[in-house]
């Protein structure tokens, strides 16, 4: 190996490290905003308005069928061979932590068929409809407009749904995944990393509505990486679970775009011109 090939695998491992420790200490600051609890209350919007998955029914049987598939093969061929791999390592958690891998790996494949087939476009609609029962249909209808329109830029254009799913973030889930080998704190380690890397990805729909550019995003998620840390790692551990881990992208979907109808209403607020006071409107004097 030269010593172009060292410096360049030395930075990328220091970089690596670098994310992973922000993302711990991110973590543990987003804890207390409680972001980690929007993809609970996605489920519970899910079960109380369930207009918000209408038209998307088809492409939730699909995921069900596809998780419980993919996940089937994925115990038979490669259950027991990592829990040998992991009780040399772990001892007694070994099924526990297999059961994870075997999860994360069912949760890998399926983004990574399913994206392209049918799971994007019903996201998509799903974090939309989301929004306008939250009050924002404003947003989701001049969003639109702006996308159709001949000035939109091209870096708006190319943000997609659900940017998690990229190609960029499987391969990061990929690369990371043996992590999960080390008893618990790989599979800590694991989580908060996706987490914060893969965390404002559940709100690139609602930067493709709000029309923002590349600096923009990156300001607005700077300024709440510790909440995207904690929400990005809420959603992977709902995916975890075995055959129907898939299903929670849908309500984890509604619990990013509850979040957003949040953040968009106080800035709202926060927009609102506020009416001038001490000054005499026109025409009358002040009395004593």
């Amino acid at each position: 190996m030269s010593s172009a090939d060292n410096s360049h695998l030395k930075a990328a491992l220091h970089t690596f490290l670098g994310e992973v420790q922000g993302a711990v200490v991110l973590g543990a600051y987003g804890l207390a905003s409680f972001a980690w609890l929007w993809p609970v209350r996605g489920i519970l919007f899910a079960i109380t308005n369930p207009n918000v998955m209408i038209g998307v029914r088809p492409a939730i049987v699909k995921s069900l069928v596809a998780s419980a598939v993919i996940f089937g093969l994925l115990m038979f061929l490669t259950y027991l061979p990592q829990m040998a791999v992991l009780a040399i390592v772990s001892g007694p958690l070994a099924p526990i932590l297999a059961l994870l891998v075997v999860g994360a790996e069912s949760a890998f494949l399926l983004a990574l068929l399913a994206r392209p087939l049918f799971l994007e476009p019903a996201l998509t609609q799903v974090f939309d409809n989301t929004l306008r029962a939250r009050g924002q249909g404003e947003l989701v209808k001049a969003g639109k407009t702006r996308g159709k329109g001949a000035t939109a830029s091209v870096e708006s254009a190319l943000v997609k749904p659900l940017q998690i799913l990229s190609t960029g973030g499987l391969v990061r889930y990929l690369v990371t995944l043996p992590v999960n080998m080390v008893p618990v704190l790989g599979t800590v380690l694991f989580v908060l990393y996706n987490g914060y890397t893969g965390g404002p990805g559940w709100h690139s729909r609602y930067f493709q509505l709000k029309g923002f550019s590349k600096n923009q995003r990156q300001t607005f998620v700077g300024r709440r990486r510790g909440e995207y840390t904690v929400f990005g790692a809420a959603t992977l551990l709902f995916n975890y679970i075995p055959l129907v881990g898939f299903l929670f992208s849908f309500t984890n979907t509604i619990g990013a775009a509850m979040w957003a109808a949040q953040l968009e209403a106080q800035t709202n607020i926060i927009n609102i011109p506020q009416p001038s006071v001490g000054k005499p409107v026109l025409g009358q004097t002040e009395t004593s």
